[in-house]
């Protein structure tokens, strides 16, 4: 009867995608060994694959339990796109561990149940459906790891398999060479905190990951009930890993739509952190609205529909009577007011916490933080709220209500990593996890901000998934404007590209052109600007936190400066229509970051829609940069001669012997415009 109920259930899955792999995918079963292998073609993927769980405090294999059942079910085409379902399940005649697989045209999704064969509860926090070893004596293989979240200045991390690593949520081992890959992924966040492992050339991927790098410090909590399901797996493959990954991220969003309902394009704007930060200003503000309206806006730096955005941060300084006329005047400007948020913090000292959590609440900020062993946990210097907790709730609505009434339409929601914490128990008891209790007390909170008409949700330190919640998410840790934050930044592009089809548009943070200690001569060069300028180009979104206000009394940045910056990177036309395509390009390859370490990023990344290419060429180091890249190399064809232009420099340049020759100078970005149109414009 379980075996029946979870076949139902699995069959109302994710449907595949197009097919755009030839080959036919296929799991076989080694009844001997209670293993699996996967199959792309004659191409082995997974092998010898055993799932584990633990039941309780037991950790339990499949080939510890002798009874095994089998079933076969042809989907129909008009319910799940076809393929086959697959479901095994293992038994000792009271425990009971069911792998269902969902084999499609272009992968095979697969999943763990725990039972019990009397239907009484299991518990269980860790499944995992898969384990596979990969070999670590090929020098082109190699793994891609995935970080948690953006926090602490991680970043993603290309590794050679003869290592150890924890990837979280989805993986890729690809090659650098031939370009061959396979991405394994969960597709579901609704419940788990999962991770893609790394041992010394064998990979598991498992539901249950509790990590220093997940920011916890308890194991993960456990679920409980009749059936107990891992996330589900989708294992792809393609003869570019990229694609494989494009393909993982729209499995993702069809199984949990992203929010996407902004209408403006892509976000062209300012911000107060990256230079004014604490220092800002009611007056500041109001001046560089109206420059953004009256010199930015007629020189092409706004959205397509002239739409721009103007954001005060944290410790903005403005009394409740400024906010609203700060608003009133932003959309007198056809702008967008925006502001700051900490929906899962509370930012008190520890003798505070016995006070009401707000003026009229009856719970004390104890009552309503998360506790871990007992005691209220602080992280990253605010105490964690309970996203379950009534007070919680009570404070979303009264933040809300207030940023709303003020008349903010943009809020920048920071450390929402403060709100996936696994905690000793919530306040609902329902809620056993931390993804849970996540997804649970964020949904209210963006509930009260779209009361009365919906709003753009800018996710800043935050982890990739879940992804719904947010219109944007900051792609790295704070980021300025120095040439090594611009590489920075640009790991989390050439190795995060796909989160695009997860969040609406990837935010590179402030793009800072003249930074906070101007005054004491610690100014970027032009070089750096442009390439800071081009990682928000190629991300997808624009803030600038530049002082553009001459009577501003912050000390900060250098407002002549800036004016003049503006003139030579925000007014070129031709970047800022690239810039409105509002999406994040991917690497031209993978495999060559610009200095021989794991983290690092990429020189040449690329965006390709209908007959016109753009490549950004940046250059990280003190020495300039020469390349000749291949057309084939992004994706033309040796038959085809496109016009090309350097949009920065504004001038045309010819193809050579089917290469593209691109020299960048040092700390310094190229844009190119390649196109089969002979207006290249």
């Amino acid at each position: 009867m379980v075996c029946r109920q979870f076949l139902v259930a699995f069959c109302c899955c994710l449907a595949m995608l197009s097919a755009s792999a030839k080959a036919t995918w296929k799991v076989r079963f080694d009844a001997e060994h209670h293993s699996f292998t996967i199959l792309r073609g004659k191409q082995v993927v997974i092998a010898g694959s055993v799932p584990v769980a633990d039941f309780g405090s037991q950790r339990v294999s499949a080939d510890e339990l002798p009874e095994v059942t089998v079933k076969k079910e042809k989907l129909r085409p008009s319910l799940s796109g076809g393929g086959m379902l697959l479901l095994y399940q293992f038994s000792d005649g009271l425990r009971q561990m069911t792998q269902t697989f969902r084999v499609g045209e272009s992968g095979v999704e697969t999943r763990l149940t725990l039972s019990m064969k009397d239907g009484s509860e299991v518990e269980s926090n860790y499944l995992m459906p898969l384990r596979t070893v990969v070999g670590k004596g090929d020098s082109d293989r190699r793994f891609l790891k995935v970080p948690y979240d953006n926090d602490d200045f991680v970043r993603y991390h290309v590794l050679p398999l003869d290592t150890a690593a924890i990837s979280y949520e989805v993986a890729a081992l690809f090659g650098g060479k031939d370009r061959g890959g396979i991405v394994i992924g969960s597709i579901d966040h609704d419940h788990w905190k999962s991770a893609v492992s790394l041992d010394n050339g064998i990979v598991t991927a498992y539901s249950g990951v509790s990590t220093k790098e997940t920011r916890d410090v308890l194991p993960h909590g456990s679920l409980r009930g009749s059936l107990v399901n891992s996330a589900r797996f989708l294992i792809t493959a393609s003869d570019d890993w990229r694609k494989a990954f494009d393909y993982f991220a729209k499995a993702c969003s069809q199984v949990q739509e992203g929010r996407r309902q902004w209408k403006h394009g892509a976000p062209f704007g300012w911000q107060s952190w990256g230079v004014l930060a604490e220092k800002n200003s009611f007056q500041t503000d109001i001046e560089v609205s109206d420059y953004m309206a009256q010199t930015l806006r007629p020189a092409g730096f706004s959205a397509a529909d002239g739409t721009q955005v103007l954001s005060v941060d944290a410790w903005d300084n403005l009394s409740k009577t400024q906010k609203v006329e700060l608003c009133r005047h932003v959309k007198a400007n056809g702008q967008i007011p925006g502001t700051y948020v900490t929906p899962f913090c509370l930012w008190w000292n520890d003798r505070d916490l016995d006070r009401p959590l707000f003026s009229g609440s009856r719970w004390t900020g104890r009552d309503a933080c998360i506790k871990v062993n007992g005691k209220p946990y602080k992280y990253d210097g605010a105490f964690c709220l309970d996203p379950t907790h009534p007070a919680t709730h009570a404070f979303f609505h009264t933040v809300a209500q207030s940023l709303k009434e003020a008349g903010f339409e943009y809020f920048k929601i920071d450390f929402t990593c403060n709100g996936m914490i696994q905690a000793d128990s919530y306040y609902d008891p329902s809620i056993r996890t931390a993804v849970e209790a996540y997804n649970y007390g964020f949904q209210r909170f963006i509930d009260e901000l779209d009361r009365g008409g919906q709003v753009f949700t800018a996710l800043s330190i935050a982890p990739i998934f879940p992804y719904q919640y947010g219109n944007s998410r900051r792609i790295a840790c704070d980021t300025w404007g120095s040439i090594e934050q611009s590489e920075y930044a640009m790991n989390a592009i050439s190795y995060g590209w796909w989160t695009n089809a997860l969040y609406q548009f990837n935010d590179p943070d402030h793009l800072v052109l003249v930074g906070k200690d101007a005054a004491q001569g610690k100014v970027e060069s032009l070089g750096e600007n442009r390439a800071r300028y081009t990682t928000g180009v190629v991300s997808g979104m624009l803030l600038i936190p530049d002082v553009w206000s001459l009577t501003d009394q912050s000390g900060r940045g250098s407002a002549t400066l800036s004016f003049e910056r503006a003139k030579e990177i925000l007014m070129n036309d031709e970047i800022n229509r690239v810039a409105r395509l509002g999406r994040a390009f991917r690497p031209v390859y993978g495999d060559r970051q610009w200095r021989p370490a794991t983290g690092a990023a990429e020189n040449l990344v690329v965006h390709t829609e209908g007959n016109d290419t753009w490549l950004a060429a940046i250059n990280y180091s003190g020495e300039p940069l020469v390349i000749s890249l291949p057309l084939t190399d992004i994706g033309l064809s040796t038959s085809v001669r496109p016009l090309v232009r350097e949009l920065w420099m504004g001038q045309d340049v010819e193809i050579i012997r089917g290469a593209l020759e691109i020299r960048v100078p040092p700390k310094d970005a190229r844009l190119f415009h390649l196109s089969a149109s002979t207006d290249v414009k």
